[in-house]
């Protein structure tokens, strides 16, 4: 196959309903699809789930990354017949590394049990704004040395339960008021308070061997005074990569959000979200508009909008840390 035809392995999509449907399964199939994201509408029980992902995985040729947010506190997925944990704040203000680690672990070898390969955690936003409602006790603090040290802590727990980690949401969405989930917050801080507060969790998890490090639907004016952080090169790529030296994959917050859809056309956003330097695009919802966005991107390549070479590397990319993670 050569790389169009495995177009579909930078998506990762989520799907209704605790089976998905028929004419998912063959989408899925057809597009070659990078991975699931779960969520607690697609779990009714832990035989039902992992069913469900068995079923997932034999619909394609490459194994494909299952996600699911199981962070801790209000932010559990799963929660029936499964062990849960209080929320990251509960550990950083114990100052209880052990028991996160523990946390982490259980959750992570829990997880692989069912099947999942990936958890979307730890949050390694840092807490400045009491206001936030957003992140608050997702977060494991207020202090950049504390969250960075304990989201080394957890990504290796995560690790050692034989899932991948991820650390979000680039480049820092402790200091806001607004939620992106329905709109576009904007955090004015100059490029040196990002260096001092938001960055340094985010350099700990890369040191630590972070999978995946996700983008978050923000703008910065001081980081880059004309594109929101999911379609900008600068923060993707040139801070992200070249800056503080990530290697790893790159993959957005859910582009089905209200601060991307209240404010501009989807397949557009996810076109400038993938050149702008993430390696997955992540859409929880809306299979038409999936379909669309497949379609889509691949006229783009045959119009060469999108160049064969950089999607090549994307692939690259994506199906050696399938190969070397998932076996």
């Amino acid at each position: 196959m050569n790389s169009s035809d495995l177009l579909g392995q930078i998506f990762v999509f989520g799907f209704e309903g605790f089976s998905p449907s028929e004419e998912f399964l063959r989408f899925f199939k057809k597009w070659h699809l990078g991975g699931v994201i779960l969520f607690s509408e697609n779990i009714e029980s832990l035989s039902q789930i992992k069913d469900v992902i068995r079923e997932i995985k034999s619909s394609s040729s490459i194994l494909p990354f299952i996600m699911v947010d199981q962070e801790g506190g209000k932010k559990n997925r799963i929660t029936q017949d499964f062990p849960t944990f209080p929320s990251n704040i509960y550990f950083g203000d114990g100052d209880d590394q052990s028991g996160l680690y523990d946390a982490y672990n259980t959750t992570a070898l829990s997880l692989n049990d069912l099947g999942i390969n990936v958890n979307l955690a730890p949050v390694v936003d840092v807490l400045t704004n009491s206001e936030n409602k957003v992140i608050g006790e997702r977060s494991f603090g207020s202090d950049p040395q504390k969250v960075s040290l304990f989201c080394k802590v957890a990504i290796d727990a995560i690790h050692k339960g034989g899932l991948l980690a991820c650390a979000k949401h680039f480049p820092g969405i402790g200091d806001i008021d607004l939620d992106p989930h329905h709109e576009m917050p904007e955090n004015r801080n100059s490029r040196e308070r990002f260096e001092k507060t938001d960055f340094p969790p985010f350099r700990a998890a890369i040191s630590a061997g972070v999978d995946f490090i996700m983008t978050t639907h923000l703008k910065c004016p001081n980081l880059d005074s004309k594109n929101p952080a999911p379609f900008s090169p600068t923060i993707c790529s040139e801070i992200l990569k070249k800056d503080l030296g990530y290697k790893g994959l790159v993959i957005t917050d859910d582009m089905s959000m209200g601060a991307i859809k209240r404010n501009f056309d989807l397949l557009d956003a996810c076109e400038k979200a993938y050149l702008a330097g993430h390696d997955l695009i992540l859409l929880c919802h809306e299979y038409e508009k999936q379909y669309q966005i497949l379609e889509y991107f691949s006229k783009l390549i045959k119009d060469k909008k999108i160049r064969e070479d950089k999607l090549s590397d994307t692939l690259e990319k994506i199906i050696l840390k399938k190969k070397k993670s998932l076996g």
